[in-house]
């Protein structure tokens, strides 16, 4: 046997090992200990959190950044259902994620089915996770164990990604190898496309970007899977296209580029609602235009455009909410590819004046315009000073999940490469923000790190600010404290007029929290001190959080509510 594999937990970790896992993000339980211990054998670092969504979203966002599955350990029971959320996130924002679960042995796994727990911190893992991943399997032999890690790795990358469930009896992985041939295996189970392949462009759509006078490139998430983010700028010029994207799109074209005018849907830029409203001509570039990305009328959802979805998803295109003129089922990079070789020669000419009236009002910044007789500190006139820090400087902004994550979207610049992007979209989960950071700064250490968060979301998973203490990462936390669930608290306001259980909270102390893990921090309550205390939080070395003290009375306006069309967004 190579290197000592003495049992299944043994040969697992030496899996790890060839799929080029260097750490695992782990919440210790009894279940999982074996394989915990392995890890450690076959010096894989172990990322211990203080709870395991902490663990789970950082797992996340490393994957998100490295592009490439990462692993996540828990142990049985509430291990598992603490696990969920994560899972969830990863499903619906299809990031590739192995979660691997304890379980109780075999031998009480197979009897007694009729009752309701067979042993202690029983859960049935696979019912539980079967609807939120790719595949879900109880590794009850040996035999399950080498067939399904191997394909857990293929699985979760293959296609849309999005993540595989593992729940690990304990028993199977104590369980004794004497002799087993190792295959060999690639470390990298990316489905790498040949710059060879080609595919050719339909002449219908062809021709009807040529004729089109109103084109507009619509980049969802899977546009930032594009191995050369320079065809979407060769691209868009081709086709003299204005480009937008979807809330997970953002970072996959340069926002500071004069044919952005932002992302799309429920709280989009304005501007780029009213061009999805009239434009003639759609490309959808890895997008599933969901309902946040639609509004509620879809038939009036570019109503008179042609429509061109690409994804590699053929559910989707299947299943979509609007129409359809040319759905395409293959890979973003090989259309794209095909599509800039056929557009070299076939350039295309856009209204001039309807260009301009969008690049009027992108001038006149109609989203979250600040109040100004207000003394409170407006979000925007902060995020507009943060903005060009961020600008010159390479970024990964991490939010949580509440208004301060539009407003950051709507705010901050985004750049392939340079700022990126990472918050819950499909899943929309509070307390994603503070691990996410870590596990983000854990990819790529030579970024800064900045994660904006609400109030609200920042509690969710606080404990992570004694790993963060711990390990020393050079994390910028900026938390917008308003005293309100202010996501929840203004459609309760403008649907019933009253927010109960989200509005007028006793404010909390973000400056004296962040002290008691050992954290540098500062309070910012002063408009005339917006400069000085981003300033600060910038200089300090290692992390540190800035309580900044927003508008309790600050919504997200404009917003695209049900009933409304896309060009008729609420205002307030």
């Amino acid at each position: 046997m190579k290197r000592n594999i003495d049992n299944i937990a043994d040969w697992v970790a030496y899996k790890f090992v060839m799929e080029g896992i260097d750490r695992v993000f782990v919440y210790p339980g009894g279940t999982i200990a074996p394989l915990i211990n392995a890890c450690i054998k076959f010096n894989i670092k172990i990322e211990c959190f203080n709870n395991e969504q902490g663990s789970a979203y950082a797992a996340l966002a490393y994957s998100r950044i490295r592009n490439k599955p990462q692993v996540v350990m828990v142990t049985s029971g509430p291990g598992v259902t603490n696990v969920i959320s994560p899972l969830a996130d990863a499903y619906y924002d299809s990031t590739p994620l192995i979660v691997i679960t304890g379980q109780i042995g075999t031998a009480d796994l197979t009897t007694r089915l009729e009752v309701r727990q067979r042993g202690f911190q029983e859960t049935p893992t696979v019912d539980i996770t079967k609807p939120i991943s790719k595949k879900s399997s109880c590794l009850l032999t040996t035999d399950d164990v080498f067939s399904e890690v191997p394909d857990a790795f293929d699985i979760t990358v293959k296609g849309r990604m999005g993540p595989c469930v593992l729940d690990f009896p304990m028993d199977v992985q104590r369980t004794e190898i004497s002799s087993f041939d190792l295959p060999t295996r690639s470390n990298s189970n990316l489905e790498k496309l040949s710059e060879s392949e080609e595919i050719i462009i339909e002449e219908g759509i062809l021709e009807a970007i040529s004729e089109s006078k109103r084109s507009v490139i619509l980049l969802g998430h899977g546009s930032l899977s594009l191995h050369d983010s320079s065809l979407l700028e060769t691209i868009s010029k081709n086709m003299d296209a204005l480009v937008v994207s979807s809330f997970l799109g953002l970072g996959s074209f340069d926002s500071s580029s004069e044919r952005f005018l932002g992302y799309i849907g429920h709280t989009g830029h304005q501007v780029a609602n009213l061009a999805i409203a009239n434009c003639d001509l759609l490309l959808v570039l890895g997008s599933r235009l969901d309902v946040r990305q639609t509004g509620t009328e879809v038939t009036s959802f570019a109503s008179n455009a042609k429509v061109i979805s690409v994804n590699n998803d053929q559910k989707e295109l299947d299943n979509s909410r609007v129409h359809i003129d040319w759905p395409i089922n293959v890979d973003v990079n090989l259309f794209c590819r095909g599509l800039q070789k056929s557009l070299e020669h076939n350039k295309s000419f856009s209204d001039s004046s309807w260009k301009s009236s969008m690049e009027n009002m992108i001038e006149q910044r109609l989203d979250d315009i600040p109040m100004k007789r207000s003394n409170n500190i407006q979000p925007r006139d902060f995020l507009d000073k943060l903005a060009g820090l961020i600008s010159q400087d390479e970024t990964i902004l991490v939010t949580g999940v509440g208004c301060h994550q539009h407003w950051a979207a709507r705010h901050l610049p985004f750049k392939p490469k340079t700022n990126t992007f990472l918050t819950s979209a499909g899943h929309g989960t509070m307390g994603y923000d503070i691990p996410s950071s870590i596990g983000a700064a854990m990819a790529s250490p030579e970024k800064r790190i900045v994660c904006i968060v609400g109030d609200g979301s920042a509690l969710m998973n606080i404990q992570e600010l004694a790993f963060l203490k711990d390990s020393d990462l050079d994390i910028k936390i900026i938390v917008f404290n308003n005293s309100r669930l202010g996501i929840v608290s203004q459609f309760q306001l403008i649907t019933w007029g009253v927010d109960p259980t989200t509005g007028d909270f006793r404010p909390q102390d973000f400056r004296s929290i962040a002290n008691g893990f050992g954290i540098n921090s500062n309070k910012l309550s002063e408009k005339e001190d917006i400069r000085a205390k981003i300033e600060w939080i910038w200089e300090q070395k290692g992390p540190a959080l800035l309580d900044v003290m927003i508008d309790p009375s600050a919504d997200v306006r404009p917003m695209l509510l049900a009933g409304q069309t896309m060009d008729d967004m609420w205002k307030g």
